[in-house]
């Protein structure tokens, strides 16, 4: 899979859990970290820290989706805020790694 392929789907994701939180979507199914499209990635450009960046992006947006049902709209938003936030660190990190990549071939 292509980077680029793989970062949109992520972004889409956290776009389905956005719309949830917001009231104009239905509860998004929730995808473990290592089922995502990045992680088909890092399988064949094994990182480390962009996989625990990964790991915690997941959680942290299970953690909003868990805090909306259960009434805490203000620790959802907050939780939101975070895993944009690690999207991007995710985001750079993998086009980095991308450079490098095809720079040694």
């Amino acid at each position: 899979m292509e980077i680029e392929l793989a970062i949109l789907k992520h972004f889409q994701y956290i776009e389905a859990v956005a719309a949830f939180l917001e009231g104009s979507g239905p509860e998004p199914e929730l995808i473990d970290s290592e089922d995502s499209a990045v992680a088909e990635w890092l399988e064949d450009h094994p990182d480390q820290a962009i996989t625990d960046q990964q790991t915690k992006l997941y959680k942290t947006l299970a953690d909003a989706v868990a805090a909306k049902k259960s009434g805490d709209d203000a620790r959802a938003g907050e939780l939101l805020d975070q895993a944009y936030l690690l999207y991007s660190q995710i985001e750079h990190a993998l086009f980095v790694n991308k450079e490098r990549d095809d720079a040694n071939g």
